[in-house]
């Protein structure tokens, strides 16, 4: 190698580096099961007067359909669970049975917007956080 190519490298290596670590995760994995977990949904919501409930969600489709079915419909299914939330009661949210009860309801509101099941629609709901104040 000259000297001409090491000071190109000598300079490109860094560079290259730097970004590399720019470039999200998720961008480098390939739709063949190489990435990393999906996004979750976020939402934010008044609970009465005094108290707001931040939380996100995971949906986990039955199949790839559900799941495109999911991505054509979700403008739809975030107005329904805002609407569904906004008759829920801070003090039950904080049960774990509050909880529980919410996931069974999103499961059951979101496979009625797609015109799917549990089974062949979205199978399970999983918070990725969950905040009242």
């Amino acid at each position: 190698m000259n000297a001409a190519s090491r000071m190109i490298i000598a300079l490109l290596a860094p560079l290259l580096a730097v970004l590399a670590m720019l470039v999200p995760l998720s961008a480098m994995a390939n739709e063949h099961g190489g990435g990393g977990a999906p996004e979750p949904t976020v939402f934010t919501v008044n609970l009465g007067k005094d108290n707001y409930l931040q939380f996100g969600l995971i949906f986990e489709a039955a199949t790839p359909e559900a799941a495109q079915l999911l991505a054509s419909y979700k403008p739809k299914v975030q107005h329904e669970i805002i609407l569904l939330l906004s008759g829920k009661d801070s003090n039950t949210l904080r049960s774990l049975q509050g909880k529980k009860e919410l996931i069974e309801e999103i499961v059951a509101l979101t496979n009625r917007i797609i015109g799917e099941n549990e089974e062949t629609g979205i199978k399970e709901v999983l918070f990725s956080k969950f905040l009242i104040q």
